[in-house]
């Protein structure tokens, strides 16, 4: 007896050590040659980790997996490798992006089987009716999805994926090339980004510099945690005094703080290249000076707005006449004001003909928002009748608060319902902490406190 009890404990024992070796080296081993070597900012997605997490969630919830979990046979990690060719799920999966390549992420996999790969590849180019293409000069097979934003190009080893909302392969392929001509990825284990990114223990690492910003998955709720670091000593304000409804669905404050040179700079780059704003004919360097950089969106109840609807009909001489009928629909009663510096925006946009002879802003396509200004702000609001504000002061220079049953009912869009129904609250705050460091700190509550929130989404979001 003595003797088995020895042999089940050094197996046991062996088994741990085994285990603990295979997670060690894979922790590290996921991350190598995945990585741009001049990459400025990453993104590790911990697989693994994540499904550990589940396992042992199953473990002690056993009755709520039994409820929700389906029975059918399900693919095996190995089943979807040799279909694809690529593992879409590996240990740790890593987004990057580069200096070069401003608003875009990228990600490499290693292809496994390259038959299989090509296979799949040809099967999702027939079934999409898209155009798989070939550099010769460069020996890369690409194909660009226009409509979902995003490139990949591959070899035999490696593909390599971009995402971006204005992607293209002629702005991704330098990236491309490093990658799979020259082989430009990080391979030294005692690298930062290496270091660093395995040094993590959370699902979700984000990394940018020196600045940390992590996912974490529990019971009941996700926490958002960062420290990152800015440019200057108190970049942002260490308190905010505004105006802000009451028992909002939706509170979000941001006092970006536009007297501070630096922050002005860093969202003009960061937005300048929008479609959005490139619609609208916007001078977003001009639109910004005429703000202070404090922006102020609440959400509570609905209110009545007009949709004109044009038809065409044709009278007996068979002449074109043109109809138009109104119908009445329910929106969401929100007010979005920015703090003014000088002068408002309302005058500005006038100039741009954004503003129609009632001074309705024609630059929104869903709702139409009524614009006014008063001494301090330029009011953007879907309403007619006033929503009441009142006055806050907080530590922290931007905070979001949602209350998604509330929201599920101001909003009202079929599309969103079931992700509203899954969720309770999202708060989120950042505030400016010691020298040029802000902290950010923030949770996504679900509807079961005793359930690991990510086993709530993902049997909520597969229910048949």
């Amino acid at each position: 007896m003595k003797k088995t009890l020895k042999i089940v404990l050094l197996l046991s024992i062996a088994s741990i050590l085994g285990y603990w070796g295979y997670t060690w080296y894979n922790n590290k081993a996921s991350l190598l040659g995945v990585i741009h070597k001049d990459a400025d900012s990453a993104i590790k997605i911990a697989f693994h980790d994540i499904k550990e997490t589940l396992i042992l969630d199953a473990v002690t919830s056993p009755i709520y997996y039994y409820d929700n979990a389906s029975f059918k046979p399900r693919k095996t990690d190995k089943d979807t490798i040799d279909k694809k060719g690529v593992d879409l799920m590996p240990y740790n999966l890593i987004l990057f992006t580069v200096p070069t390549v401003e608003n875009t992420y990228f990600s490499v996999l290693k292809i496994k089987n390259t038959k299989a790969f090509k296979h799949q590849i040809d099967h999702y180019v027939n079934s999409k009716g898209l155009t798989l293409r070939t550099d010769d000069q460069n020996n890369v097979h690409w194909l660009e999805n226009k409509k979902q934003r995003w490139v990949c190009a591959w070899n035999t080893e490696k593909v390599i994926v971009s995402f971006g909302l204005d992607n293209s392969y002629a702005k991704s392929k330098n990236i491309f090339f490093d990658i799979l001509k020259s082989n430009k990825v990080i391979e030294s284990k005692g690298n930062n980004w290496i270091t660093s990114l395995s040094n993590s223990k959370s699902h979700i690492t984000y990394l940018n510099g020196k600045s940390k910003i992590t996912l974490q998955f529990v019971d009941g709720e996700a926490v958002i945690k960062g420290n990152i670091k800015t440019d200057g000593i108190r970049t942002y304000p260490k308190e905010v005094d505004y105006a802000r409804i009451p028992e909002a669905s939706i509170n979000f404050y941001w006092d970006a703080n536009f007297k501070h040179p630096k922050n002005k700079q860093r969202f003009i780059k960061s937005w300048e290249g929008s479609s959005f704003l490139k619609k609208m004919n916007l001078d977003l360097s001009q639109a910004v000076d005429l703000t202070n950089g404090f922006v102020y969106l609440g959400v509570k109840g609905t209110t009545s707005q007009s949709d004109t609807i044009v038809t065409y009909t044709y009278d007996d001489n068979f002449n074109k006449i043109e109809e138009k009928t109104y119908q009445e629909k329910k929106v969401p009663n929100m007010v979005l004001y920015l703090e003014k510096e000088k002068n408002g925006l309302k005058d500005y946009l006038a100039q741009k003909d954004l503003l129609n002879q009632n001074g309705v802003f024609t630059g929104f396509p869903l709702y139409r928002f009524y614009v006014e200004e008063n001494t301090n702000s330029t009011l953007f609001e879907t309403g007619k009748s006033k929503l009441p504000l009142e006055q806050a002061t907080d530590q922290h220079f931007m905070n979001l608060s949602i209350d998604f049953a509330k929201a599920k009912e101001d909003f009202q869009i079929p599309q969103l319902e079931g992700y509203f129904d899954l969720l309770q609250a999202l708060e989120l705050s950042a505030k400016q902490a010691v020298g040029n460091e802000v902290d950010l700190e923030g949770k996504i509550k679900g509807k079961k406190q005793d359930i690991n929130f990510l086993s709530q989404l993902f049997f909520g979001l597969n229910q048949d």
